[in-house]
């Protein structure tokens, strides 16, 4: 549109200077067209961005036109609460490689289970198959002793609480963000929750305590904070299994120790699956999984599998080497 109008005046001031047009048209028809510029300009700008939007309402048409996974019309009764199973497990994304190969391990009632390995080689697809996101291409993934497939999503999510890496928090209160966990959970369970996870301490230094707004996404806390709300979320919720993905992988001391803390509370009270790399929270655990291009290669407890000097001890040891890296402690002036 600019171009356009640039080429007129050009053409314009060429024709007047070879008296084709006089001057005052000029001016007249240059105005007139200048009304115009404007609009025809603004108007390319929001085609633009329509473009941009009908990319955006394409991927939200292509999620709601996404068929549902087959929901059975009654629930199949628990046989074993709070326990976790694989059987002969297989899965893989779609148009993709397997990432899971004949996968097979179960954690029974009250007992946590870690899962180490290197990125890729399958840790959270075992959280996405217990929680139904996806079904196993083949095998059985059971949660309370029955199929995830012949429960219904209330009853699978009944017994599932997730934390994950990266938390997200709705533009409301730091008190409503818990209480998603537990709707109907009195003042005081929440509260309880609340210090279990170390989230009474930032109430405490909150300029409106429990009904300060964290902000779209949570932007007002940091993200050690979040953690610990979605730790009082899985807390409050009393899950009777709970499924922690990376949930200490970027916390400062400080919010890894409160963590920690509620991690050991829920073991008290729940089946904990634990995907996580920090050496304290696997040495914790009952039974650690090690998984490898999405075979499990290695199980056991931590002192056996060192022990055996596997997969888990060259992981053991390269985070203790890592462990003892240091800054130079020697100050350098400015």
């Amino acid at each position: 549109v600019q171009l356009a109008f640039a080429l007129l005046v050009g053409v314009g001031i060429a024709l007047a200077s070879h008296g084709e047009i006089d001057a005052i048209q000029l001016v007249a028809l240059l105005a007139l067209a200048a009304r115009f510029v404007g609009p025809l300009a603004e108007a390319a700008a929001r085609s633009g961005l329509l473009r941009m939007a009908g990319n955006d309402l394409e991927q939200l048409v292509s999620i709601l036109r996404e068929p549902p996974l087959p929901e059975p019309a009654v629930s199949q009764p628990l046989t074993a609460p709070g326990s976790l199973a694989f059987d002969q497990v297989s899965f893989a994304y779609p148009s993709g490689p397997k990432v899971l190969h004949r996968l097979s391990f179960n954690a029974p009632a009250h007992t946590m289970t870690a899962i180490v390995g290197a990125s890729g080689s399958g840790k959270t697809t075992v959280t996405r198959l217990l929680m139904r996101f996806f079904d196993a291409s083949e095998g059985s993934v059971k949660v309370g002793g029955v199929d995830v497939r012949e429960l219904s999503n209330a009853a699978l999510m009944a017994q599932l609480s997730l934390v994950m890496q990266d938390v997200y928090l709705f533009d409301d209160s730091l008190e409503a963000n818990i209480r998603v966990g537990s709707p109907d959970a009195s003042a005081e369970q929440v509260a309880e929750a609340a210090r279990l996870a170390g989230v009474d301490e930032i109430v405490a230094r909150l300029p409106q305590g429990w009904n300060t707004s964290v902000g779209e996404g949570g932007a007002a806390l940091s993200g050690g904070e979040r953690q610990r709300v979605s730790l009082a979320r899985a807390l409050l919720k009393r899950a009777p299994i709970v499924l922690l993905d990376e949930a200490t992988a970027a916390l400062d001391p400080h919010n890894e120790a409160f963590v920690q803390a509620a991690i050991g509370s829920l073991m008290q009270s729940a089946t904990v699956l634990v995907i996580a790399h920090r050496l304290p929270t696997i040495m914790a655990a009952d039974q650690i999984l090690v998984l490898d291009e999405g075979c499990l290669v290695e199980s056991g407890t931590h002192a056996q599998l060192l022990a055996r000097g596997g997969r888990y001890a060259g992981f053991w040891h390269d985070r203790q080497r890592a462990g003892g890296w240091r800054l130079n402690a020697e100050a350098k002036p400015c």
